[in-house]
């Protein structure tokens, strides 16, 4: 159990980070090439392509885990019908998303709080990633069905091939033709094509008979039972564009565009490490999911301690890590040096919330992979829908900017608490119906 326990989680990291680095990669393009406030542009639009990428992972992960739960209980067909019908649903929601966020574009920049100065930037990006939606919808979606059937490092490999275009774009795009933001855009959605079409290619060469008509049945139940099991892993991906949103707000209130600049690179830092973070809960999820259909608890109980060592580790060694180097982040993505000492210092702060962080996500893992569907789903949305708007606004109002750093980090600690404290509880309760 422990080679398979890293064979999920050490390629599912690496999906999870590759997944969300194209806006990182743009980021220290634009950025070095175009200026901060370019910069800014990319990380307020930030929340519109994250609801494209929390809806393909949300589905996908759905399909994924209810896929591991029949095959852990040996119903195999069900498992390949049940594949097929997330591989259609992303189909319908990468179309239909994308139409409705670009109908929308004027009042979501607007309530995002682009400025006259940002909204011309905003545009010529997002419109871009919007007009390809369906691409990151089908490449995002389809990797947790990929790696959920065995396939850690194809799903891995099949991502990398999408950053590395992603990186020879930018550079072309964005360094040699100068064409900005807009470049950048079409970097990164020629890269999610490719992420798309090979992994679509992949499951048409591997499993054939999946995508025969005997498999195409709209079960109604099947497709509430991944809607409900994807409102989780949809709001973990989610949450951190939540985070942008109000903390952009805070910093435009106390700070203006300088804070927006500086909380750019910020927020790309906490990505990186919220996606790796996340990477072990979603790797090892189809084993919970797995080892729960097939009804072997001590197992389920054996994945969860060990990967929670694994979280411990990994989110100390990172947070050791950004803090001594947050001075050369900082420089990475171009900030100039009258920039550089305030961003250090949100960099450093944010990094105090990566301990706690990695816990409160394996948890949420764990419970939407192993039935507590609506235990999951509170743990995920009491962080953007109460605690950091309620912190935010305390904190900033005591310490101005410095009280907009800390929030984020007191917001983990309390959610991290609280998991644990319903986990044990939850646990508790099940032995205790056991002995009766």
């Amino acid at each position: 159990m422990k080679k398979q326990l890293f064979q999920y989680i050490i390629p599912s990291m690496l999906a999870m980070l590759l997944s969300g680095f194209y806006a990182i990669i743009d980021g220290l393009f634009v950025g070095n090439a175009a200026g901060d406030v370019a910069l800014g542009a990319i990380n307020l639009v930030w929340p519109l392509q994250c609801i494209l990428n929390a809806t393909a992972v949300g589905l996908g992960v759905g399909s994924a885990v209810l896929m591991s739960t029949y095959m852990g209980s040996e119903r195999y067909e069900e498992a390949k019908r049940t594949c097929l019908i997330g591989i259609i649903l992303l189909f319908i929601a990468g179309i239909s998303l994308s139409l409705l966020l670009l109908l929308f574009l004027p009042q979501l920049l607007s309530f995002l709080g682009a400025n006259r100065e940002l909204e011309n930037l905003c545009r010529q990006y997002i419109v871009i990633i919007l007009c390809g939606g369906i691409f990151p919808m089908i490449g995002n979606g389809l990797n947790p069905l990929i790696r959920n059937q065995g396939n850690t490092i194809s799903a891995t490999a099949l991502m990398s091939t999408g950053l590395v275009t992603n990186i020879i774009l930018d550079y072309y795009l964005v360094f040699k033709l100068r064409m900005g933001l807009r470049g950048a855009g079409l970097a990164t959605i020629i890269a999610q094509a490719v992420v798309a079409c090979c992994s679509l290619l992949f499951l048409w060469k591997k499993q054939r008979e999946l995508f025969c008509k005997k498999n195409i049945q709209f079960r109604f139940s099947e497709m509430k039972k991944i809607i409900h099991i994807g409102i989780s892993p949809f709001g973990q991906v989610l949450v951190p564009s939540l985070v942008i949103l109000f903390t952009n707000w805070k910093c435009i209130a106390y700070g203006g565009n300088t804070a927006v600049t500086i909380f750019s690179v910020v927020s790309y830092v906490l990505s990186t490490i919220q996606l790796l973070l996340q990477g072990i809960g979603d790797g090892v999820q189809p084993l919970f999911s797995f080892y729960y259909g097939a009804k072997k608890e001590k197992e389920v109980s054996w994945l969860y301690r060990h990967a929670l060592w694994i979280s411990i580790i990994s989110s100390t060694c990172f947070t050791v890590l950004v803090y001594m180097y947050a001075g050369a982040l900082a420089k990475l993505f171009g900030i100039h040096e009258g920039l550089r000492e305030p961003c250090v210092q949100a960099i450093r702060f944010t990094s105090l919330a990566f301990g706690t962080l990695g816990i409160a996500r394996l948890t949420c893992s764990y419970f939407y992979a192993t039935g507590n569907h609506i235990i999951s789903t509170i743990l995920v949305y009491i962080e953007p829908c109460l605690l950091l708007p309620l912190f935010l606004q305390i904190l900033a109002v005591a310490f101005k900017m410095t009280g907009v750093w800390m929030a984020y980090p007191v917001v983990q600690l309390l959610l991290c608490i609280g998991t644990m404290i319903i986990k044990y509880r939850v646990e508790k309760g099940m032995k205790e119906k056991i002995k009766l």
